[in-house]
């Protein structure tokens, strides 16, 4: 991939567009001409696609023959790229938003809960909460 790819590639990330992972039909392929549909990677905003597999830069002009691809869920929780267990077995100290995150309560709650003592705070600014407390308290459970 050339730098000029690579700076339409970063162009069209930033405008929303992630790969494609669905099914396409052959059918499409030979609509749009293509000679080598296995050097073919689809990138797309639902319904807008592009293809980067060769210089051509194909775009269907309709999205027939592509597997549906749903929205991304806008309010998942997509701030952290590690689940908890991860986040807890690589970090000795956690921030608040951190420490909420793998409780799966607020920063505000998490606060409030070191102040009552069930997490164990550094001495030092900033404001961070040791790992151990943080699993001792996923782990505590109301009978």
């Amino acid at each position: 991939m050339t730098t000029r790819h690579l700076k339409e590639f970063a162009d069209l990330y930033g405008k929303g567009f992630r790969p494609y992972h669905g099914e396409i039909l052959p059918g499409v392929y030979e609509e749009l001409g293509c000679k080598d549909p296995k050097k073919a990677y689809w990138v797309c905003k639902w319904p807008i696609l592009y293809c980067f597999g060769c210089g051509e830069r194909c775009t269907p002009k309709s999205p027939h023959g592509f597997q549906v691809m749903l929205p991304e869920n806008p309010t998942s929780n997509a701030k952290f790229s590690i689940s908890p267990a991860e986040m807890l077995a690589s970090k000795p100290f956690l921030r608040a938003d951190e420490a909420a995150y793998c409780l799966c309560i607020s920063p505000s709650q998490v606060y409030a809960i070191t102040a009552e003592g069930k997490l164990i705070r550094h001495l030092d600014t900033p404001f961070r909460v040791t790992s151990e407390s943080v699993k001792e308290e996923m782990n505590r459970i109301d009978l």
